[in-house]
């Protein structure tokens, strides 16, 4: 449909109640100045289903081939306004929505994947959950594939019966590892419960389980793609107090449009896989305010536009929204996704959702003022609040400031099922990003760590609260040369560095003046420029730590002038500095008197990358291979050594030798402690580098004590594990003696390092934590320190 119209400022107001659409409401330029609007209009992109009939049991049928558009396969089914699940096995838990009605991927036999194995294409399916359908090429499978990132449907070509073996009509965008998670769908074998449907495309016939009488209920086929599309040209249109419900589609898109307004609408139930509630691609000035998006396909809303070379921007803005529910089908989605330049997200409430609240890649991007919660509820290693920067230059120029971030979830798989919360994060400047202002935010209760800076550069971390996180309050892990983070990225480094550097608009921006050739600092660290003080950090469980530092060095960073406290109990840092021996060395091997040829008595391999990698001893020590096998989670060698008794709370000093037959191997040492069935458990590991020269090297580390985090009854013991990074050649090691020693102030050895000089270890005074209530009493020490009160009441959506 096309509406026309002229220059004058015209208002469409749209009828009390339920308006059926079946195409999009084009609006270009002859339709600039409209308000299109109606007390009460709801407009559905659904046509109703009728013609039932019984097809078994509660099942019915009905011929639809007339409904639907040539060609169109549907893939949702509103009843009731709710949309139905998708025929499937196993069946959706309804008591457990999230983490129940989930099949796992079969594991390996011993020896591993069989020889030719496609990863991204191959799988095994469990002998219990094999399944036969009359057209196994219309099953499709929904799998979170290789880490759990997010999920994929892909088609499936055939499953064997015999094997087990299911092979995809195409690669997966990733590995498919054994205990990733899946379901199958779109059978009508798999139609056998209340609430379940299946369309099959070639009878034309609509098969649904009611989960009530049809006799009280609408049945809804969404077919329509967009409700409004806005297009170049089209200027001051404005949707107002509409309700949007069913489409397949994006709901609302923008595509070069200019001073344009969605406001007060509620958008619900739209969009399959790839399609969100609003979406605004270049124009300028569309301005998304006050409206209540919920259930979508994939994301809440998506702002992108603008110049990155003369940081010229659309100026987009989205506020005072309320987006909850999104990604339904598509679980990479998020609340808000700003991709350009000149974008902002404030005073939104965005929450449960399966991965992101905030997501964005550019410059000059503005998260402000953001209540944002439950979040990362399906998948791991996200954010509340994601941007990356693996081409240099993002995201640069941006802000996140005052917003309040709670309750962040994640969701792992493992072999023993699903576990949560995992591997997860509040704040993430990810990937080499770069030049953020992160000022003022309220982080708290997360899985993993409140602000997780992975190898990000040149950032202002200053006067924000992290606290409760699962594993540290922050951490700052950085790149080295030697990682392939940086091999694989710095092509696109050069790339993105070189497209900006002679613009005048980057002239003023932060740190701009190093090429990312002289990334690599002199001790071979990378992470700098970034500038983290004024944070309060709080924790309440012992063995939490106040916050981890890899591969990053205080020549090249500041972190100074924070308040830390964890409930009186002592300030964890993970820096084990350790004070003289204790006595004789609990371990003393130098394998003169091991049989050559031989695994010396308590050694033995973690993981053995194939049957022709050994570990024996020869020359007189402890000779190991060196080689990566073909599962991507389990490449390398890694070997233990013999079993220590462990005393809680101790610390331990490992000195050995060391040597290999390549010109630089990367080895790491590590004290671990394991039981079958029970967990595991590992002290932070130390980096060395062996060359074809025996040196001496060192190696601490600290038990847990026994009421610390962490701390499991089952650990009795306690090995030196050595994991051997290199694809070829051979590590030797002789002379192993290990040691308790007397441990030494975390807090002391942490300021020893260079880290949080001029910070104080007190109690914070927050009014009342324990309510979630941030502010701080007048008396507070972090105000001698240079903090300044967040502006708690401003944070949300704002009153009218």
């Amino acid at each position: 449909m096309r509406l026309s119209g002229n220059q004058e400022p015209v208002t469409l107001r749209l009828p009390e109640g339920i308006t059926e659409i079946i195409q999009p409401l084009v609006l270009e330029a002859q339709d600039s100045q409209l308000t299109i609007t109606g007390k009460g209009a709801s407009l559905i992109g659904a046509p109703i289903v009728t013609g039932w009939q019984a097809h078994a049991g509660e099942i019915l049928k009905a011929d639809v081939s007339k409904l639907l558009p040539k060609g169109f396969l549907p893939k949702q089914l509103l009843f009731a306004g709710q949309r139905q699940v998708l025929a499937r096995y196993p069946n959706f838990d309804v008591a457990d929505p999230l983490y129940g009605g989930w099949a796992f991927v079969a594991e390996f036999p011993p020896a591993g994947a069989p020889e030719g194995h496609l990863w991204k294409r191959h799988l095994y399916v469990k002998p219990a959950d094999i399944r036969k359908w009359a057209h196994p090429e219309d099953v499709e499978l929904d799998i979170f594939a290789q880490y759990g990132w997010w999920n994929f449907i892909e088609p499936i070509q055939s499953l064997d019966p015999e094997t087990g073996r299911l092979t995809l009509k195409k690669d997966c965008s990733y590995d498919l590892h054994p205990h990733n998670r899946y379901h199958f769908q779109n059978a009508l074998e798999e139609l056998d419960a209340p609430g379940e449907w299946f369309y099959d495309k070639h009878t034309g016939t609509l098969y649904f389980w009611p989960p009530q009488p049809l006799a009280d209920q609408e049945v809804r086929l969404p077919i329509l793609e967009s409700f409004f599309k806005v297009k170049t040209g089209a200027k001051n249109i404005t949707l107002s107090c509409l309700t949007l419900t069913g489409c397949h589609g994006s709901a609302i898109t923008f595509d070069g449009a200019e001073n344009c307004r969605v406001e007060r609408c509620t958008l619900t139930q739209v969009g399959a896989f790839s399609g969100s509630g609003i979406g605004v691609s270049g124009g300028k000035n569309v301005r998304l305010s006050r409206n209540e998006i919920s259930y979508t396909g994939s994301n809440g809303i998506s702002l992108s536009g603008g110049d990155r070379k003369t940081l010229t921007g659309p100026g987009h803005i989205a506020e005072d929204n309320h987006i909850h529910h999104m990604g339904v089908f598509n679980k990479n989605a998020c609340g808000i996704a700003l991709h350009g330049v000149d974008l902002t997200a404030a005073h939104n409430h965005i929450h449960d959702g399966p991965r992101m609240g905030v997501q964005m890649s550019g410059n000059n991007l503005i998260v402000e003022y953001n209540h944002l919660h439950h979040l990362v509820l399906e998948t791991q290693d996200g954010g509340a609040i994601y941007t990356g920067g693996r081409d240099w230059i993002s995201s640069r120029g941006s802000k996140w400031r005052y917003n309040l971030i709670h309750d962040i979830v994640g969701c792992g798989q493992e072999a023993g099922g699903l576990k949560h919360p995992w591997f997860t994060f509040g704040l993430y400047p990810d990937d080499n990003s770069g030049g953020l202002d992160i000022i003022g935010n309220i982080v708290f209760r997360v899985a993993h760590t409140p602000i997780h800076m992975h190898n990000a550069r040149d950032c202002v971390v200053e006067n924000n609260v992290f606290a409760l996180g699962g594993k540290f309050q922050f951490d700052l892990h950085g790149w080295t040369k030697t990682m392939r983070f940086y091999d694989s990225h710095y092509p696109t480094m050069v790339k993105g560095y070189e497209s900006v550097i002679g613009q005048p608009a980057w002239k003023t921006m932060r740190n701009m003046g190093l090429h990312p050739k002289d990334a690599i600092r002199g001790d071979g660290t990378m992470m700098s420029g970034n500038v983290f003080r004024y944070n309060i950090m709080l924790g309440d469980t012992p063995g939490v730590k106040y916050g981890d530092v890899r591969h990053a060095s205080p020549q090249w960073n500041t972190i100074d002038y924070n308040l830390a406290w964890n409930g009186g109990h002592p300030i964890v840092t993970g820096i084990n500095q350790v004070g003289p021996d204790k006595g004789e060395p609990l371990v003393a091997e130098n394998f003169d008197q091991a049989p050559a040829g031989k695994t010396p008595k308590g050694w033995g391999f973690n993981h053995r990358p194939n049957q022709e990698v050994q570990l024996v001893a020869a020359e007189g020590a402890l000779r190991v291979d060196c080689a990566l096998g073909k599962d991507p989670k389990n490449p390398k060698s890694v070997f233990h050594g013999p079993d220590v008794p462990i005393t809680p709370g101790a610390a331990y000093r490992v000195r050995l030798r060391i040597r290999s037959t390549e010109p630089s191997a990367k080895i790491s040492l590590a004290l671990a402690s394991f039981k079958n069935g029970e967990g595991y458990w590992q002290a932070g590991s130390t980096s060395i580098i062996a060359t074809r020269e025996w040196q001496e090297v060192e190696a601490t580390g600290r038990m847990l004590r026994e009421n610390e985090t962490g701390w499991k009854p089952w650990m009795k013991a306690f090995w030196l594990r050595v994991d051997c990074h290199e694809p070829q050649g051979q590590v030797f090691l002789d002379d192993i003696r290990i040691s308790e020693a007397e441990p030494l102030d975390e807090w002391t050895a942490w300021q020893s390092a260079g880290w949080d000089k001029n910070s104080l270890v007190a109690d914070p005074l927050f009014v009342d934590w324990k309510k979630d209530d941030w502010r701080l009493k007048p008396e507070s020490p972090a105000f001698k320190l240079g903090f300044k009160a967040i502006p708690v009441e401003k944070i949300g959506i704002r009153a009218e």
